[in-house]
């Protein structure tokens, strides 16, 4: 015979935090993350029972040893980062998952919840994509930089990651081209494009709009479908060129010859890289928690999907059934 017991929530060890998760961001982020990825395909198999989730915001409710950058009762956004990543403990769908100091970032009254777990993995895709990858200047923290004559095309403007691509990079002194429905051309308006080209055109008059807007010193495709893959490959095959996305599809194999494209688990690269220290450093102590602050960094419009853990399943398959545009889906695991 077995004892059996029950707990609140998991214990915290050296520099971890429980955290009261009311936050979860993020559909998108979920279902294009690599693992999750590489499970539609069948190519990884998790354990179970496996609590997923990749971003979440909440309230610091217990810690563990040498925590000294929170304490209780402080609001907080975290990031699934590294070892994280693959331990139930850590995932965000839950009501107490466990925090690791090192992907947590404090926020200020001035901070919602939304604010803060809306943007933290998305934007630590841009800074890596764009300025780690892509080798892109970094942006100032509190302005805008002069403009500096180079011009980026960043596909899918009014996406999580699209839309904070394009911000970051106008903010770094590009001129950036990007696309969207014209549904959502006021909320990309607002991230200073030079120029929003209507991905709602018919595919031939689509890629002459966007042929017409360039040359391109970079292309960041932050959608990461097959069909933008095909785009991209018709973009580029008169003269070759590379570009960068957000995952890999069935269309890489049938790109030209003469088109490169890259991709990689950014986040990770960004954070986990002995490399990319400094640019962490940056990214978590300033960058990120002062620009939530300033209101210069901002998520797109957040939608609640009633029900709290168990609608997860009912809003992912909202999402990937196209049913959510220019919105960022969030849970509250409490409800």
């Amino acid at each position: 015979m077995h004892n059996l017991s029950t707990q609140r929530y998991w214990i915290p060890i050296l520099a971890q935090a429980i955290i009261a998760s009311r936050m979860v961001a993020g559909m998108r982020a979920l279902w294009k993350n690599p693992f999750l990825f590489q499970i539609s395909w069948e190519m990884f198999q998790i354990e179970y029972p496996a609590i997923l989730g990749y971003t979440f915001g909440g309230t610091v409710v217990s810690m563990g040893p040498n925590v000294d950058s929170v304490k209780v009762g402080d609001r907080v956004a975290v990031a699934c980062w590294g070892r994280a990543a693959v331990d139930k403990r850590f995932g965000a769908y839950q009501k107490y998952p466990l925090a690791l100091e090192e992907n947590l970032v404090k926020l200020d009254s001035q901070t919602s919840l939304e604010g803060g777990s809306g943007v933290m993995a998305n934007l630590a895709t841009v800074v890596a994509a764009l300025s780690v990858c892509m080798k892109l200047d970094y942006p100032p923290i509190n302005e805008r930089a002069p403009k500096n004559g180079k011009k980026i095309l960043i596909y899918g403007g009014s996406s999580s990651v699209g839309g904070l691509a394009v911000q970051y990079a106008t903010d770094a002194g590009y001129e950036v081209v990007t696309t969207s429905s014209p549904a959502n051309w006021d909320l990309v308006q607002r991230r200073g494009p030079s120029s929003i080209v209507d991905h709602t055109l018919p595919r031939e008059q689509l890629l002459e709009s966007i042929k017409a807007s360039g040359p391109y010193d970079g292309i960041f495709d932050a959608i990461g479908s097959a069909e933008v893959t095909e785009l991209m490959g018709k973009l580029l095959a008169e003269d070759g060129g590379l570009f960068w996305s957000t995952s890999p599809t069935p269309a890489d194999s049938r790109l030209p010859k003469n088109v490169k494209k890259e991709w990689g688990g950014y986040s990770d690269i960004l954070v986990s890289r002995d490399e990319n220290k400094d640019a962490k450093v940056w990214y978590l102590q300033e960058y990120l928690p002062k620009g939530l602050s300033n209101g210069r960094i901002f998520s797109n419009p957040s939608y609640i999907f009633p029900g709290g853990l168990e609608s997860v399943q009912d809003a992912l398959d909202t999402f990937m059934a196209g049913k959510v545009s220019g919105k960022k889906v969030f849970v509250n695991p409490q409800h």
